[in-house]
């Protein structure tokens, strides 16, 4: 069950790349930013144990836009990598508008990995593959 961050632990989360949106790199302002779970609370809320980590804690909280953060839901990183990538075929296959734009030099797609900010500014956070290699390596 999420908990209440206390202001200390909020601002913690907010600095940790200093109020911009660890996704997408916009700023943010502190009232009112989103603290994202990494390891999303729903899908490993009863896996502290087996992966090292408390879920519900700072160390796997990043502060995200109120849009990357509803976008993410209970996406993993990479996933939610993977749903970023997708966006430009999805809308070049539904909505008629982008294409027009693509056409017209209105839109410009790249191709190639997406690099969340965070990953830009060199933060570095568990994801559940480390996360759970680090936890056998202590079982040993």
């Amino acid at each position: 069950m999420r908990r209440k961050l206390t202001q200390k632990e909020r601002r913690e989360v907010y600095e940790k790349t200093g109020g911009r949106c660890a996704y997408c790199g916009c700023e943010i302002p502190f009232k009112g930013f989103h603290a994202d779970h990494v390891l999303c609370l729903k899908n490993y809320e009863y896996m502290d144990d087996e992966l090292g980590v408390k879920v519900d804690s700072v160390e796997n909280m990043l502060p995200s836009c109120r849009s990357c953060n509803k976008y993410k839901a209970t996406f993993d990183l990479e996933t939610f990598r993977e749903m970023l990538s997708g966006i430009p075929k999805r809308l070049a296959r539904d909505v008629s508008t982008y294409s027009i734009a693509v056409r017209y030099g209105m839109v410009e797609e790249h191709d190639g990995k997406i690099e969340f900010y965070f990953e830009k500014v060199g933060l570095k956070v568990k994801t559940r593959e480390e996360a759970k290699s680090e936890q056998r390596k202590r079982k040993i």
